[in-house]
């Protein structure tokens, strides 16, 4: 068997996406996808392949538009069926709707997976759950990789609390030995500086040791000190049992610091106030290592809970263009209640072309497309409990700056006496949106802290990591514009980039909600909770 070309065209023989998958040339292609209306014209409606003298055409319809594979004559007409059915297939798991205008908005994806299908001219051994597999990027090998990672952590872990533990008793054991004392006994022993007994007694008079200098005259077992007697050494002598007047403990090892009786002494003496407690939500974003605080709504769940998250990557450039900007979401429905797992639900949404759905592969698409109500092929079927379900995604990508949420631009000018007056300025361009928790991270160079003149919302300066954090507690179409202005060392306008920005909202970019759950017997409305997060996961200004 050896495919030559699969197509998906119109009736008119007009092709809506083509592949080639042999050396042939590209008129050679067309003329013969050119023919086909007419071939189907004068054959036999009951039969769905038609032969010339040189090809043979396999089709199937799909509503206004036929799916088209071109065979040469010598090829098994049955793996040539079943090839066509799996290309199909894959047509209507990757299109919301068998039309003309959808078919090619997912034309990169349906050429992607057909040559899953078929590589050079030859069929794969393949079906549809791997495809869809390969397509999602889903490696076995992976896993296993990241479960060996994990496991090597854990692992890295354990020994590193063992060689914590031996370390501590290392320091006790050596805390015990310099607390430990001697007394000198038997002929030629004497006391040595760490209070012990050894064999440096004789003819050592430092030591107490034997010898005409070492004793007194009459009592040659009586030890005596010379000249220049050796200190007290009272921080290695073993600390007395019986009652009495209490001694200093002296430095001991391992013995922890009270940190915070040391930080409130200084504050003390510089006069620095105690600064409020700051409750961070689970959810953060780090710029620079900063974690930044960001406001996480708290939703009573009802047995049918739906929660939409959504993430902005954004990379503009500072002359105000946009490089790239990228949406993606994602719709978690979790029932609780195995009695109202017979539902749909509807949804209230943009029909943007720009936007590319993706339901999950046991929802009816018809309906979702048709309706906008996502509900499982099967209606008698419930949907699973006690467990987050993905049941839709959606992603979206532009280059039109005039999407872009919020701008920044930066205004840096060089005064020529060693340093920068910056001015940025913010703009809200979605009006409908209300974000919270902005934070607009700016670098800055030389040693000083900027000059910070005037600020719309509080500033932060970062000096370890030469950050000025500009916090706004929320941007909406009553504040949809604000300015901050300071004045920094250096001479170099790019030393203020890239700038970092984050913010939170409570809907969604794509304006993606759920309007209503119903029943599917008898459609009487569901209670249900729903959640929405809205963030950025990179918006940047380079």
């Amino acid at each position: 068997m050896v495919v030559l070309a699969a197509s998906v065209t119109t009736k008119t023989g007009k092709a809506v996406i083509s592949r080639q998958f042999v050396e042939m040339p590209r008129a050679r292609i067309e003329g013969l996808l050119a023919s086909f209306p007419k071939l189907i014209g004068a054959n036999d409606s009951q039969h769905t392949f038609v032969e010339t003298d040189s090809v043979r055409y396999v089709y199937q319809p799909l509503e206004d538009l036929y799916m088209v594979l071109v065979t040469n004559k010598h090829s098994n007409i049955l793996q040539d069926i079943d090839t066509l059915h799996l290309f199909a297939r894959l047509v209507s798991d990757y299109c919301r709707s068998l039309n003309e205008r959808e078919v090619a908005s997912q034309a990169f994806e349906l050429a992607h997976v057909f040559d899953e299908v078929i590589s050079l001219g030859f069929r794969e051994n393949v079906n549809l759950a791997q495809i869809r597999t390969i397509t999602e990027m889903e490696s076995h090998e992976e896993r296993v990789q990241a479960e060996i990672a994990k496991s090597q952590e854990k692992q890295a872990k354990e020994d590193a609390k063992k060689k914590a533990k031996m370390m501590e008793m290392q320091k006790r054991e050596m805390q015990k030995m310099g607390y430990s004392g001697g007394t000198a006994s038997g002929f030629g022993s004497g006391g040595n500086a760490y209070g012990g007994s050894g064999g440096m007694g004789m003819g050592s008079s430092q030591y107490g040791g034997g010898g005409p200098a070492g004793y007194r005259s009459g009592s040659p077992y009586e030890p005596v000190r010379t000249a220049t007697p050796e200190p007290e050494r009272t921080a290695y002598n073993a600390p007395s049992t019986s009652s009495g007047p209490a001694r200093g403990k002296g430095m001991q090892l391992g013995r922890k610091q009270n940190d915070n009786a040391i930080v409130n002494t200084i504050k003390a003496d510089e006069g620095i106030p105690d600064a409020p407690p700051v409750v961070v939500s689970p959810t953060t974003h780090h710029h620079a290592g900063l974690p930044s605080p960001v406001h996480q709504q708290i939703v009573h769940t009802e047995s049918v809970h739906v929660a939409l998250e959504e993430k902005i990557i954004v990379t503009a450039n500072r002359d105000g263009g946009l490089e790239n900007m990228e949406v993606k979401g994602d719709m978690q429905l979790k029932v609780s209640d195995p009695d109202r797992a017979l539902l749909r639900v509807v949804l209230d949404m943009k029909q943007d072309p720009s936007i590319q759905y993706k339901t999950h592969p046991n929802v009816d698409k018809k309906l979702f497309a048709d309706s906008s109500i996502l509900g499982l092929k099967d209606p008698s079927r419930p949907f699973p409990t006690n467990q987050s379900l993905g049941i839709l995604k959606w992603r979206f990508v532009t280059k039109d700056e005039s999407l872009v949420p919020l701008t920044i631009n930066c205004w840096p000018s060089p005064s020529g006496t060693g340093t920068v007056d910056v001015n940025i300025e913010y703009e809200l361009q979605s009006l409908d949106l209300e974000l919270r928790d902005v934070i607009v991270s700016i670098p800055y160079s030389g040693t000083t802290p900027p000059s910070i003149s005037d600020a719309e919302g509080t500033t932060a300066i970062d000096r370890s990591r030469h950050l000025v954090h500009w916090q706004l507690p929320t941007i909406d179409k009553t504040n949809s514009s604000g300015v901050l202005e300071f004045t920094a060392e250096g001479d170099d306008a790019g030393s203020f980039f890239p700038i970092r920005v984050s913010f939170a909202s409570g809907r969604t970019f794509c304006g993606v909600a759920v309007k209503d759950i119903t029943a599917v017997n008898g459609g009487e409305p569901v209670t249900f909770s729903q959640q929405t997060v809205c963030s950025t996961e990179e918006y940047t200004i380079v």
